[in-house]
């Protein structure tokens, strides 16, 4: 059918609002830091399990079964929470699950110092240090500082409790000096954390800005690309399609001028006849131009009326001269569509025009309704379009290799016409295969009542 190249369409695609890190790069990095956690926490169950057996004090009653009691619920607790990670979907899920992981670990560490509180030369306590450290890792700056103030309560409780139970010494200032160093190792530790999420976020956030600017650099290559297929396309076109018809007018124009007195009548007609066709053609193409830039701005005047259909086929076949006495109307009488009369003839003319130029005879224009829309169908037996260059077919200045290898002259303007029009008209233009071969070109508009009833 109508001539065309192939080439690739770029569409730039929408750019996405751009977020500080993602919810989904939150929850993978929160599942890293509980996976390290976790073989933290086995690593702290060895390590415990050898620091009980090997105590060089003999243990209170009970006390042995407590500390092991806590090591058993750290070991209980780490497999939990190991299982409960695999099954987190969500972020909200995977702050709970930390909280409660947190929670387990301050268990652990102040029963640990509450059960050698019997020792008051122990140095056990050190253990509390490492909370406001999680509390960090995990929640920042707010979580160091609140996981340091629970534990600045419990070491406090212990304090009073070992007085009571094994009559140690209660030492303010030693309370004050431990717990203080806690809450200092919680702010430096917390600010530390929340400068690296800070500054995590804000390297993630400009990973996916050049991502977004990448994709659309990509997107503006590939159209920059495209309009210089197009313009290329458009040049070559020009060359032949212009430069053809000037060079006739030219040469004929200056050989009358020359010789006009030495010429006999019938080559005078002739010539003249060969410079009034070319500037024909070459009026038909600059007319295609201004009409495909009127329609694609916008700016392209539409009077929309009742159209009967029937007759509006008649003048399009009977446009098409003698070449055409042979296309059949299949359109029923008494159709109606709400169309430009001028602009739908213009359509139906290129319909046929193209069937009779690239098609096979018998060539037919039927029409149905389907849901208050009129698809007109323009079907030739020929050999069709090529598969690869359907999706090119309404494209300007596109001509297929089939088209090419038959010389057929074309500026590859036609179908991209059809389309603005037809769309321009609340319409739209396609192709089809017919079945079993050839071509089927389709063209759909709204359904008019007949002028004489409502």
């Amino acid at each position: 059918m109508v001539d065309q190249g192939a080439r690739a369409a770029a569409t730039a695609p929408a750019r996405a609002p751009i977020s500080s890190g993602g919810s989904g790069a939150r929850l993978a990095r929160s599942l890293r830091i509980e996976r390290v956690m976790q073989r933290i926490r086995v690593v702290a169950v060895v390590f415990g399990i050898v620091q009980v057996v090997t105590y060089y004090l003999p243990y209170p009653p009970g006390i042995l079964v407590a500390a092991f009691a806590l090591l058993g619920l750290l070991s209980v607790g780490t497999a939990a929470v190991q299982l409960a990670s695999r099954r987190i979907t969500s972020l909200r899920a995977m702050r709970l699950l930390g909280a409660c992981s947190l929670l387990l670990d301050i268990v652990v560490v102040t029963g640990l110092v509450f059960v050698y509180t019997f020792d008051p030369d122990t140095a056990i306590w050190a253990l509390l240090y490492v909370l406001p450290l999680e509390g960090a890792i995990r929640f920042g700056l707010r979580g160091a500082l609140l996981t340091m103030a629970t534990v600045a309560v419990v070491y406090a409780v212990r304090e009073m409790f070992g007085a009571a139970a094994y009559g140690n010494a209660v030492l303010v200032t030693s309370i004050s000096f431990r717990m203080g160093v806690g809450f200092i190792i919680a702010a430096v530790a917390g600010a530390m954390a929340s400068s690296l999420v800070t500054e995590r976020d804000q390297v993630e956030r400009a990973r996916v800005e050049l991502e977004v600017y990448a994709t659309e650099l990509a997107a503006a290559n590939a159209e920059l690309q495209a309009a210089n297929e197009v313009t290329q396309d458009f040049l070559a076109m020009t060359n032949h399609e212009l430069r053809t018809p000037l060079t006739t007018i030219m040469g004929y124009t200056s050989l009358l001028s020359d010789r006009w007195d030495a010429l006999p009548d019938d080559s005078r007609r002739r010539f003249v006849g060969m410079i009034e066709r070319q500037s024909s053609r070459l009026h038909s193409l600059v007319q295609d131009l201004l009409t495909l830039s009127s329609a694609r701005a916008g700016k392209l005047a539409m009077v929309l009326k009742p159209v009967e259909l029937a007759p509006a086929v008649d003048d399009a076949i009977a446009n098409n001269g003698p070449a055409a006495a042979d296309v059949r109307n299949a359109c029923p009488k008494g159709l109606w569509v709400t169309a430009d009369s001028d602009r739908l003839c213009q359509i139906l003319v290129n319909y046929v025009s193209n069937a009779l130029r690239y098609g096979t005879p018998p060539v037919s224009v039927a029409a149905t309704v389907e849901q208050g829309w009129v698809q007109v169908r323009v079907d030739d037996v020929g050999t069709g379009v090529a598969e690869e260059f359907i999706p090119h077919l309404f494209e300007k200045f596109a001509r297929s290799g089939r088209a090419k290898a038959r010389h057929v002259d074309g500026t590859g303007l036609g179908l991209a016409i059809v389309r603005q029009l037809a769309r321009a008209q609340g319409g739209d233009a396609w192709y089809e295969p017919n079945v079993p071969n050839g071509s089927r070109f389709c063209l759909r508009l709204a359904l008019a009542q007949t002028p004489d009833r409502p």
